[in-house]
């Protein structure tokens, strides 16, 4: 869609598995802090989860992009970890595939989830089902319908696997709920979309 901000697409630039390679390494390191002062200790933020999984010539992996609208830094941008205090958050994380040396962001999904202290979450792989085929994303702009499985680690070390609903796009892009969960500048906003809980971020000519 004409206008929609993206996040900068370093995943559609890796051609060759050198890249490929440097990329992996940098995806499990970095832990994004959603909070500011001074770092608590585990037992009283909840510890979110992404995943990278790699097969050789294939690789799959999740990222946080944002939490209630607050987007990481370059030095963590590809860290697969997320300490957040306890209480209600919207999430939103990429899903990116790779096959040989190319690939890139397949799915942007938000979800609303309240988060409990020295609770662990884990994005399980391979999880993510969407309402329309990955084919399909080509063709299309708009937003539409995702689940995942989420793995609750409580602090007594029960487990317990959640599944959660998301709103999704295709191939990136950065959702919101107000003007400040986009990138600050004065051309650029965030649009609502009937029938979903969340918007995406545009510019204001955008005619969206």
């Amino acid at each position: 869609m004409k206008g929609v901000i993206h996040r900068m697409d370093t995943t559609r630039i890796l051609k060759k598995p050198m890249a490929l390679c440097i990329f992996c390494g940098l995806s499990a390191c970095g832990t994004f802090v959603t909070y500011t002062g001074t770092e608590l200790p585990d037992e009283e933020v909840a510890t979110f989860r992404c995943y990278s999984r790699y097969y050789f010539v294939y690789m799959e992996s999740c990222s946080f992009q944002a939490i209630d609208g607050l987007r990481p830094g370059v030095s963590v941008m590809f860290g697969n970890t997320s300490k957040i205090l306890p209480g209600s958050h919207w999430i939103e994380i990429a899903f990116e595939k790779y096959f040989g040396g190319g690939g890139g962001v397949t799915d942007l999904c938000a979800f609303d989830m309240d988060l409990e202290p020295n609770t662990g979450y884990q994005v399980l792989a391979h999880s993510l089902t969407t309402e329309i085929s990955h084919l399909a994303k080509h063709q299309h702009r708009d937003f539409y319908g995702g689940a995942m499985d989420i793995e609750i680690t409580k602090p007594s070390g029960a487990r317990e696997i959640r599944r959660v609903h998301a709103t999704c796009s295709p191939f990136g892009g950065s959702m919101c709920r107000k003007d400040d969960d986009c990138v600050h500048h004065p051309d650029i906003r965030c649009f609502p979309k009937d029938g979903f809980p969340f918007g995406q971020c545009g510019f204001k000519d955008a005619g969206q």
